[in-house]
Order: structure tokens, then sequence, then C-alpha cells
């Protein structure tokens, strides 16, 4: 998602010009070390949907994200996180039978930091829903039509959008798009399109069966969520196995998957990586992927990567502190 800069920043601009060889680059142009520095505000906003299988056994794994939810919450207040929080089921009947079915659940319709407390009773959907699970076809009906008319203000179109997903089998949908088809990924690509900065602004997790292994203790049915990871795929978000006793780790990874994505910082050319040096607030961050940068990209439809230094641990920034990012682009020479 990136960060939104204001105009009331001060933005740095130092280009130091100078000639490391009697060539000139392809371009015909002087060798240049961009040097800059912003002191930055991030977009805080992130609306977040869990879509939770509702079907037979599946209430003790509802129970082991429940709690641990109040963690990953935790973690978004302390950054000063706007955020957005919903439920639905996987359950997409029409039949009046399943109370749970094509809604998004609770009053209100969506939580936010002064009601999140009723998050974790919530994620408790019970397991007497339908057994032909449409997840995918609910992500879509929620955030539709139903949304803008029963959920009004839920989603937000600057905001990150996140669906975390909580299943043991795979999808089934067919009356919003074809999950077995690109039909969701497509979907969700119109829904939420890149912020102007370039910045993905959707991402979809995984709780479920990511392995031939059955962990429901009735013995029922085994399918690995195979559409639901079409979309984990596309957005690079987290996967993980329901399977495990204790979803602490899960939840752990899909907190910081949110947090990355918000935090990140995009670059203006592609950099030459070895140059890349990084602070915030002052002080020296080193690479890495527990409590430093890394660098990484995504490419579009048309092959253009688009570069971010992505934060990470005790190096994620708080909310308008500096950072600064120095490099020298990889055209350079």
């Amino acid at each position: 998602m990136g960060v939104i800069f204001s105009t009331t920043f001060l933005v740095i601009m130092m280009f130091m010009v100078f000639s490391c060889s009697d060539r000139p680059t392809s371009f015909s142009l002087p060798s240049i070390n961009e040097s800059f520095g912003q002191a930055v505000t991030y977009n805080r906003k992130v609306d977040i949907l869990f879509v939770i299988d509702n079907s037979k056994s599946m209430l003790q794994h509802q129970q082991r994200l429940s709690a641990r939810i109040p963690d990953m919450i935790a973690a978004l207040n302390s950054l000063g996180m706007d955020y957005h929080i919903a439920v639905t089921t996987t359950t997409m009947t029409k039949n009046s039978d399943y109370a749970m079915t094509r809604q998004i659940l609770g009053e209100p319709k969506y939580l936010t930091r002064s009601n999140i407390h009723l998050l974790s009773d919530r994620l408790l959907v019970g397991d007497s829903g339908s057994d032909n699970e449409r997840g995918l076809d609910s992500l879509a009906f929620v955030t539709g039509s139903y949304a803008s008319t029963n959920a009004a203000g839920f989603l937000r179109t600057d905001a990150l959008f996140v669906v975390n997903i909580l299943a043991d089998e795979n999808d089934n949908s067919v009356e919003m798009g074809q999950g077995s088809s690109n039909d969701f990924v497509n979907y969700m690509n119109a829904f939420r399109p890149k912020f102007k900065d370039g910045g993905r602004a959707w991402i979809a997790n995984y709780i479920g069966t990511i392995q031939n292994q059955n962990c429901d203790f009735l013995g029922g049915h085994v399918s690995i969520g195979t559409n639901y990871l079409k979309l984990v795929d596309a957005s690079k978000g987290v996967k993980e196995s329901i399977c495990v006793g204790d979803l602490t780790a899960a939840v752990s990874n899909i907190k910081a998957r949110i947090i990355d994505q918000i935090t990140a910082y995009r670059l203006a050319d592609a950099p030459n990586k070895s140059t890349i040096k990084v602070s915030v607030g002052g002080v020296n961050i080193s690479e890495g992927a527990v409590n430093g940068w890394t660098l990484e990209y995504e490419t579009d439809a048309n092959g253009i990567k688009t570069y971010y230094v992505k934060f990470h641990g005790t190096a994620v920034p708080a909310d308008g502190m500096s950072i600064r990012v120095d490099y020298t682009p990889a055209n350079a020479s």
C-alpha cells in the first residue's frame, strides 16, 4: 500500500553528479547518486473481512483463531491503525433455515477501535452452516451491493482491503464466479485496483487445508483449499495450516503482512541493491526480514516492476517518523 505524502512534508532532494568513468551511460548521462529523505505519514486505513467456514467441525478452529485475535489487534492499535473489521461465513444458500447466510454478521455490521472487544466472540460463528462451502461467493457478495446497503461505511476506497479466510475444505463457489478459475482474482483487482502510488490495495490470507492432512477429529472430508490459494498467491498473502494446535504463528504472520504492506516505502527507480542505506528517525537500519528492511518488488500486467523497501519487526517506523533511503539507481554507472 505504501505511504501517503502530504504537501506539508519536508522533502530533501540532493543529487550528486559525478563521473565514474570516461564512458557515458546508455542514456549519455553521467552516473547519478540519488539521496533523499522524507518525514512520512502512512495511510493507516485498513478494512478487514473475516470469511469463516461454519460447516461441521469448524468450531474448534474458530476458537483457536478467536484466542489469538487480541494479539493482532494490539499490534494494529500500537501503530495507530484506523481499521474497520467485519465477519461473514462460507454459507451462501438462500435456504432460510441457515441463519448465518448471505450477510455480514452482528450489529453494528463492522467494528472499530471503540468496540473491537466484540470481535473475538463474533468470530465464533459455530458449525451449523452449509457443508457446501462458498467463501469466495460470500466475499464477493458482501463486498458488493450488500455492503453499500447494509454496512454503509465499512468499505473505504482509500483503505487497504484485507480478507482473512478460515476454512478446512476447498471453495465451491459458482454464483458470483467460478472458484476454480481466475474470476475472483479478477474481481478483487477490479474491486480494489492499485493505489495512485502503485501500491497493492488488497491482500488475501488463508488459514486452512494446505496439504492432504486430515485434522478433523470427526473424520470429515479433506480437500486442499486450492481456489482460496489463488487469491493468496496473487496478493502475496499468508497461507497457514489449520491443523496446528495453536494459531499464534498464523495470526502473527497475517499481522506482519498487513503491517509491511501499509508501511512499504516505494522507490522512484529500480535500485542497485548493494548501495541501499536506510535510516529511521536518524538510526541506521540493517537489512533483514526479522527486525530490519527488505527490498521487494511487484510486477504489473505490463511487466513493469515497482520496488519497495519494506520494514519488519522492531524496524517498522512509527507514524510521522522520518525515513531516509539512499541508493544508486540500477541504470546508473
